[in-house]
Protein backbone atom coordinates (compact mmCIF):
# COMPACT_ATOMS: atom_id res chain seq x y z
CA UNK A 1 0.00 0.00 0.00
CA UNK A 2 3.12 2.06 -0.45
CA UNK A 3 1.89 2.98 -3.87
CA UNK A 4 -1.38 5.33 -2.18
CA UNK A 5 1.49 7.37 -0.05
CA UNK A 6 3.75 7.60 -3.79
CA UNK A 7 0.48 8.96 -5.54
CA UNK A 8 -0.40 11.22 -2.79
CA UNK A 9 3.14 12.67 -2.47
CA UNK A 10 2.17 15.92 -4.29
CA UNK A 11 -0.23 16.77 -1.92
CA UNK A 12 1.09 16.03 0.90
CA UNK A 13 4.35 18.79 -0.23
CA UNK A 14 1.63 20.77 -0.35
CA UNK A 15 0.58 20.47 3.04
CA UNK A 16 4.27 20.90 4.08
CA UNK A 17 4.97 24.24 2.45
CA UNK A 18 1.92 25.20 3.79
CA UNK A 19 2.38 24.59 7.03
CA UNK A 20 6.21 25.57 6.81
CA UNK A 21 5.39 28.96 5.61
CA UNK A 22 2.51 29.24 8.35
CA UNK A 23 5.51 28.60 11.08
CA UNK A 24 7.82 31.10 9.23
CA UNK A 25 5.29 34.08 10.32
CA UNK A 26 5.09 32.80 14.03
CA UNK A 27 7.72 34.31 16.49
CA UNK A 28 11.41 33.05 16.21
CA UNK A 29 11.12 30.66 19.50
CA UNK A 30 7.73 29.30 18.68
CA UNK A 31 8.86 28.89 14.88
CA UNK A 32 12.08 27.13 16.04
CA UNK A 33 10.35 24.94 18.44
CA UNK A 34 7.27 24.13 15.46
CA UNK A 35 9.54 23.91 13.02
CA UNK A 36 12.16 20.77 14.85
CA UNK A 37 8.66 18.98 15.39
CA UNK A 38 6.73 19.61 11.94
CA UNK A 39 10.27 18.28 10.76
CA UNK A 40 11.02 15.31 12.12
CA UNK A 41 8.54 13.68 9.72
CA UNK A 42 4.52 12.32 9.98
CA UNK A 43 1.98 11.23 7.32
CA UNK A 44 0.00 14.33 7.45
CA UNK A 45 -2.68 11.99 7.84
CA UNK A 46 -5.52 14.59 9.23
CA UNK A 47 -5.01 17.41 6.87
CA UNK A 48 -4.78 14.60 3.97
CA UNK A 49 -8.56 13.70 5.08
CA UNK A 50 -10.09 17.14 4.99
CA UNK A 51 -8.11 17.84 1.51
CA UNK A 52 -8.96 14.35 0.09
CA UNK A 53 -12.89 14.76 1.80
CA UNK A 54 -12.78 18.45 0.06
CA UNK A 55 -12.38 17.13 -3.15
CA UNK A 56 -14.18 14.53 -3.19
CA UNK A 57 -17.28 16.96 -2.15
CA UNK A 58 -16.74 19.11 -4.68
CA UNK A 59 -14.34 21.99 -3.07
CA UNK A 60 -11.04 22.36 -5.20
CA UNK A 61 -8.16 21.78 -3.38
CA UNK A 62 -7.07 25.79 -3.22
CA UNK A 63 -4.56 27.33 -1.02
CA UNK A 64 -7.32 28.60 1.55
CA UNK A 65 -8.32 24.84 1.79
CA UNK A 66 -4.67 23.61 2.41
CA UNK A 67 -4.27 26.15 4.89
CA UNK A 68 -7.36 24.94 6.57
CA UNK A 69 -6.43 21.87 6.73
CA UNK A 70 -2.97 22.56 8.74
CA UNK A 71 -5.32 23.14 11.59
CA UNK A 72 -5.69 19.69 12.39
CA UNK A 73 -2.37 18.99 11.67
CA UNK A 74 -1.20 21.76 14.52
CA UNK A 75 -3.67 20.20 17.03
CA UNK A 76 -2.28 17.16 16.56
CA UNK A 77 1.38 18.10 17.01
CA UNK A 78 0.00 20.22 20.31
CA UNK A 79 -1.07 17.01 21.87
CA UNK A 80 2.36 14.91 20.63
CA UNK A 81 4.42 17.78 22.33
CA UNK A 82 2.10 17.98 25.34
CA UNK A 83 1.76 13.86 25.60
CA UNK A 84 5.51 13.20 25.60
CA UNK A 85 6.35 15.07 28.57
CA UNK A 86 3.16 13.25 30.69
CA UNK A 87 4.48 10.15 29.49
CA UNK A 88 8.26 11.06 29.62
CA UNK A 89 8.84 10.11 26.16
CA UNK A 90 13.08 10.46 25.55
CA UNK A 91 12.13 9.49 21.36
CA UNK A 92 9.66 10.30 18.83
CA UNK A 93 10.11 9.80 14.80
CA UNK A 94 13.25 8.44 15.51
CA UNK A 95 15.26 11.41 17.44
CA UNK A 96 15.12 12.81 20.87
CA UNK A 97 11.98 14.05 22.16
CA UNK A 98 11.32 17.92 21.60
CA UNK A 99 11.00 18.55 25.78
CA UNK A 100 14.86 16.98 25.91
CA UNK A 101 15.95 19.11 23.56
CA UNK A 102 14.49 22.99 23.82
CA UNK A 103 13.29 22.12 27.97
CA UNK A 104 10.03 21.33 29.10
CA UNK A 105 8.27 25.11 29.97
CA UNK A 106 9.13 26.19 26.28
CA UNK A 107 7.60 22.92 24.88
CA UNK A 108 4.59 23.38 27.04
CA UNK A 109 3.83 26.89 25.76
CA UNK A 110 4.87 26.12 22.31
CA UNK A 111 2.16 23.39 22.52
CA UNK A 112 -0.22 25.85 23.92
CA UNK A 113 0.50 28.16 20.88
CA UNK A 114 -0.30 25.71 18.51
CA UNK A 115 -3.69 25.29 19.93
CA UNK A 116 -4.49 28.79 19.56
CA UNK A 117 -2.75 28.93 16.00
CA UNK A 118 -5.52 25.77 15.20
CA UNK A 119 -7.90 27.84 16.51
CA UNK A 120 -7.20 31.13 14.60
CA UNK A 121 -7.02 29.04 11.09
CA UNK A 122 -10.84 27.97 12.27
CA UNK A 123 -11.92 31.27 13.25
CA UNK A 124 -10.43 32.50 10.10
CA UNK A 125 -13.13 30.35 7.89
CA UNK A 126 -15.84 32.11 8.69
CA UNK A 127 -17.85 29.22 9.90
CA UNK A 128 -19.04 29.03 13.18
CA UNK A 129 -19.80 25.38 12.95
CA UNK A 130 -15.75 24.60 12.16
CA UNK A 131 -14.93 26.63 15.16
CA UNK A 132 -17.29 24.46 17.33
CA UNK A 133 -16.06 21.35 15.86
CA UNK A 134 -12.39 22.12 16.87
CA UNK A 135 -13.33 23.27 20.25
CA UNK A 136 -15.08 20.07 20.96
CA UNK A 137 -11.61 18.20 19.76
CA UNK A 138 -9.71 19.60 22.18
CA UNK A 139 -12.06 19.54 24.75
CA UNK A 140 -12.26 15.30 23.53
CA UNK A 141 -8.50 14.77 23.41
CA UNK A 142 -7.88 16.51 26.65
CA UNK A 143 -10.46 14.42 28.62
CA UNK A 144 -8.90 11.36 27.12
CA UNK A 145 -6.20 12.17 28.53
CA UNK A 146 -7.19 12.97 31.46
CA UNK A 147 -9.20 9.45 31.66
CA UNK A 148 -6.12 7.52 30.57
CA UNK A 149 -3.84 8.63 33.02
CA UNK A 150 -6.28 8.02 35.49
CA UNK A 151 -6.58 4.53 34.03
CA UNK A 152 -2.62 3.63 34.12
CA UNK A 153 -2.01 0.23 35.35
CA UNK A 154 -5.03 -1.10 35.73
CA UNK A 155 -4.75 -4.70 34.44
CA UNK A 156 -8.50 -5.00 34.17
CA UNK A 157 -8.93 -2.19 32.35
CA UNK A 158 -12.32 -3.09 30.04
CA UNK A 159 -12.67 -2.98 26.35
CA UNK A 160 -15.85 -0.72 26.41
CA UNK A 161 -12.78 1.69 28.15
CA UNK A 162 -10.23 1.41 26.00
CA UNK A 163 -12.31 2.18 23.25
CA UNK A 164 -13.67 5.85 24.66
CA UNK A 165 -10.16 6.61 25.32
CA UNK A 166 -8.96 6.11 22.43
CA UNK A 167 -12.05 7.75 20.47
CA UNK A 168 -11.38 10.71 22.58
CA UNK A 169 -7.35 10.79 22.39
CA UNK A 170 -6.78 9.80 18.22
CA UNK A 171 -10.43 9.53 16.44
CA UNK A 172 -12.05 12.09 17.78
CA UNK A 173 -9.45 14.31 15.92
CA UNK A 174 -9.58 12.43 12.03
CA UNK A 175 -13.15 12.42 12.74
CA UNK A 176 -13.31 16.38 12.94
CA UNK A 177 -11.03 16.64 10.57
CA UNK A 178 -13.37 15.24 7.84
CA UNK A 179 -16.78 16.46 8.93
CA UNK A 180 -15.37 19.98 9.15
CA UNK A 181 -14.34 19.41 5.12
CA UNK A 182 -17.70 18.39 4.70
CA UNK A 183 -19.17 21.23 6.79
CA UNK A 184 -17.27 23.79 4.93
CA UNK A 185 -18.18 21.80 1.49
CA UNK A 186 -21.88 22.45 2.03
CA UNK A 187 -23.52 19.09 1.61
CA UNK A 188 -25.92 17.77 3.33
CA UNK A 189 -26.71 15.99 6.48
CA UNK A 190 -26.17 12.45 4.52
CA UNK A 191 -22.87 13.21 3.36
CA UNK A 192 -21.65 15.23 6.20
CA UNK A 193 -22.51 12.08 8.37
CA UNK A 194 -20.64 9.84 6.17
CA UNK A 195 -17.79 11.91 6.28
CA UNK A 196 -18.10 11.78 10.22
CA UNK A 197 -18.17 8.08 10.10
CA UNK A 198 -15.26 8.11 7.82
CA UNK A 199 -13.05 9.35 10.13
CA UNK A 200 -14.19 8.10 13.26
CA UNK A 201 -13.88 4.64 12.13
CA UNK A 202 -10.55 5.37 10.47
CA UNK A 203 -9.20 7.17 13.99
CA UNK A 204 -10.16 4.05 15.94
CA UNK A 205 -8.49 1.88 13.52
CA UNK A 206 -5.36 4.11 13.05
CA UNK A 207 -4.74 3.84 16.98
CA UNK A 208 -5.97 -0.03 17.35
CA UNK A 209 -3.07 -0.09 14.61
CA UNK A 210 -0.37 1.64 16.59
CA UNK A 211 -0.91 -0.39 19.56
CA UNK A 212 -0.20 -3.01 17.76
CA UNK A 213 2.97 -2.38 16.48
CA UNK A 214 4.02 -1.55 20.09
CA UNK A 215 4.52 -5.34 20.14
CA UNK A 216 4.93 -6.04 16.40
CA UNK A 217 7.30 -3.43 15.63
CA UNK A 218 10.63 -2.09 16.22
CA UNK A 219 11.87 1.25 17.49
CA UNK A 220 14.08 1.57 13.98
CA UNK A 221 11.02 1.07 12.36
CA UNK A 222 8.49 2.42 14.52
CA UNK A 223 10.16 5.92 15.61
CA UNK A 224 9.58 4.90 19.52
CA UNK A 225 10.54 2.37 21.74
CA UNK A 226 8.30 -0.49 21.29
CA UNK A 227 6.66 -1.82 24.91
CA UNK A 228 6.48 1.34 25.92
CA UNK A 229 2.66 1.84 26.78
CA UNK A 230 3.32 -1.53 29.37
CA UNK A 231 5.83 0.77 30.85
CA UNK A 232 3.62 4.00 30.91
CA UNK A 233 0.73 1.95 32.03
CA UNK A 234 -1.17 2.19 29.43
CA UNK A 235 -3.56 -1.15 28.78
CA UNK A 236 -4.12 -1.83 25.17
CA UNK A 237 -6.56 -3.99 22.68
CA UNK A 238 -4.15 -6.76 22.09
CA UNK A 239 -3.68 -7.18 26.31
CA UNK A 240 -6.98 -6.67 26.68
CA UNK A 241 -8.11 -9.31 24.15
CA UNK A 242 -5.41 -11.49 25.30
CA UNK A 243 -6.40 -11.59 28.69
CA UNK A 244 -10.09 -12.36 27.69
CA UNK A 245 -8.86 -15.65 25.77
CA UNK A 246 -6.09 -16.85 27.99
CA UNK A 247 -6.88 -19.91 30.93
CA UNK A 248 -7.02 -18.91 34.08
CA UNK A 249 -3.51 -19.43 35.58
CA UNK A 250 -1.88 -17.49 32.59
CA UNK A 251 -4.75 -14.53 32.61
CA UNK A 252 -3.48 -13.97 35.83
CA UNK A 253 0.19 -13.87 35.39
CA UNK A 254 -0.86 -11.48 32.47
CA UNK A 255 -2.33 -8.78 34.91
CA UNK A 256 0.47 -9.39 37.39
CA UNK A 257 2.87 -8.41 35.25
CA UNK A 258 0.72 -5.10 34.35
CA UNK A 259 -0.79 -4.25 37.45
CA UNK A 260 1.02 -1.76 39.24
CA UNK A 261 4.63 -0.72 37.82
CA UNK A 262 5.81 -2.48 35.01
CA UNK A 263 9.18 -3.92 34.76
CA UNK A 264 10.32 -3.90 31.05
CA UNK A 265 12.90 -6.86 32.39
CA UNK A 266 8.96 -8.75 31.93
CA UNK A 267 8.87 -7.63 28.39
CA UNK A 268 9.95 -10.99 26.42
CA UNK A 269 6.66 -12.71 29.28
CA UNK A 270 3.84 -10.61 28.48
CA UNK A 271 4.96 -11.10 24.61
CA UNK A 272 4.53 -14.76 24.88
CA UNK A 273 1.33 -14.35 26.69
CA UNK A 274 -0.17 -11.72 24.49
CA UNK A 275 1.01 -13.94 21.65
CA UNK A 276 -0.65 -17.58 23.48
CA UNK A 277 -3.56 -15.67 23.95
CA UNK A 278 -4.19 -14.24 20.81
CA UNK A 279 -4.24 -10.57 21.66
CA UNK A 280 -2.39 -9.65 18.02
CA UNK A 281 -4.31 -11.41 15.52
CA UNK A 282 -7.76 -10.51 17.69
CA UNK A 283 -6.99 -6.67 17.54
CA UNK A 284 -5.88 -6.98 14.17
CA UNK A 285 -9.10 -8.37 12.47
CA UNK A 286 -10.76 -5.80 14.84
CA UNK A 287 -9.05 -2.76 13.19
CA UNK A 288 -9.29 -4.35 9.28
CA UNK A 289 -13.00 -4.50 10.40
CA UNK A 290 -12.97 -1.02 11.03
CA UNK A 291 -11.19 0.28 8.21
CA UNK A 292 -13.76 -2.11 6.14
CA UNK A 293 -16.53 -0.05 7.52
CA UNK A 294 -14.71 3.84 7.31
CA UNK A 295 -14.23 2.67 3.43
CA UNK A 296 -17.67 1.24 3.23
CA UNK A 297 -18.93 4.75 4.67
CA UNK A 298 -17.71 6.36 1.31
CA UNK A 299 -20.33 4.59 -0.77
CA UNK A 300 -22.47 7.53 -0.50
CA UNK A 301 -19.65 10.11 -1.81
CA UNK A 302 -20.03 10.96 -5.60
CA UNK A 303 -17.41 8.34 -7.74
CA UNK A 304 -14.08 10.36 -7.70
CA UNK A 305 -10.53 9.65 -7.80
CA UNK A 306 -10.37 11.20 -4.20
CA UNK A 307 -13.21 8.94 -3.04
CA UNK A 308 -10.98 5.83 -4.15
CA UNK A 309 -7.88 7.84 -2.38
CA UNK A 310 -10.15 8.01 0.57
CA UNK A 311 -10.26 4.22 0.53
CA UNK A 312 -7.20 3.32 -0.24
CA UNK A 313 -6.19 5.37 2.50
CA UNK A 314 -8.34 3.19 5.12
CA UNK A 315 -6.40 0.04 3.61
CA UNK A 316 -3.22 1.86 4.59
CA UNK A 317 -3.76 2.41 7.90
CA UNK A 318 -4.00 -1.60 9.07
CA UNK A 319 -1.11 -2.52 6.24
CA UNK A 320 1.33 0.04 7.65
CA UNK A 321 4.39 -1.26 9.76
CA UNK A 322 5.26 2.44 11.46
Amino acid sequence: MADILTTLAPLIERINETMTALIARDEEVVARIGDYSFSGGGKRLRPLMFCLVSEALGRQVTDEVLETSTAFEFLHMATLLHDDIIDGAEVRRGREATHLVYGVPETVLAGDYLLAKAAGIGADTGHISCVRILSAIVGSMSLGELVQLEARHRADLSEDEYFRIIYRKTAALMEGSAHSAAVLAGVDEALAGAALEYGCKLGLAFQIMDDILDYQSDEETFGKPVGHDLIEGKITLPFIRARGFLRDGDREALRKLADGSFDPADWPEVMRLVTLGRGVASARRTAEELAAEAAGALSVFPPSSARDQLADLAIYMVARDR
